[in-house]
């Protein structure tokens, strides 16, 4: 149900294609919302059918022709009584964390490996996040624009959280080993 609400609100800053769309996913918000694009373009189908977008189509030269989509009024309507509704318990699925809770099973250099290797990931994140940031909202010195508030926050927690899941990587790796051999 989410995803119909990330499409709508992307949808609120901009008139998009599904192409340009699944770009913003990855581009603005893969940081805390993921979608593949096959996903995105059945959620676009139903918007569309339920009214909350509606789309133009563009004719091109050599090309197949291009929608582009736009947030109806109605759609801006169910955004807005979304984002009113009171928060939810945060929810979690992690297949990571599944591995991890299975651990007991393969020996712990191979743990420790697992880790490791988890955690590189986890600074190549980072890094791709910080370097999204200054492309995208600039100097984080700086206080954002109203307009890229939410990015900013977004943004933060999302660093905050890979850099957590860094540390708990250290965290986890020193318990290993610390085990006698």
């Amino acid at each position: 149900m989410a995803l119909r609400y990330a499409v709508l609100g992307l949808l609120s800053k901009e008139h998009l294609t599904g192409y340009d769309l699944t770009q913003k996913f990855h581009s603005h918000i893969s940081h805390f919302w993921n979608a593949h694009h096959t996903q995105i373009y059945r959620e676009l189908q139903k918007l569309e059918k339920e009214g909350l977008v509606s789309y133009d189509l563009v004719q091109q030269h050599e090309r197949p022709d291009k929608k582009v989509y736009t947030l109806t009024d109605h759609g801006l309507q169910d955004l807005l009584g979304w984002m009113a509704e009171p928060p939810k318990p945060p929810s979690m699925k992690n297949e990571t964390l599944l591995r991890v809770s299975l651990f007991h099973l393969i020996p712990p250099d191979q743990a420790v490996q697992y880790l490791e290797a988890s955690r590189q990931t986890h600074v190549e994140v980072l890094n791709a996040m910080k370097q999204w940031g200054e492309l995208h909202l600039g100097s984080a010195d700086a206080p954002p624009s109203y307009e890229l508030i939410g990015e900013t926050l977004t943004l933060d927690f999302g660093m905050r959280f890979i850099q957590t899941w860094i540390d708990w990587c250290d965290y986890a790796i020193r318990m290993f080993r610390s085990f006698p051999e």
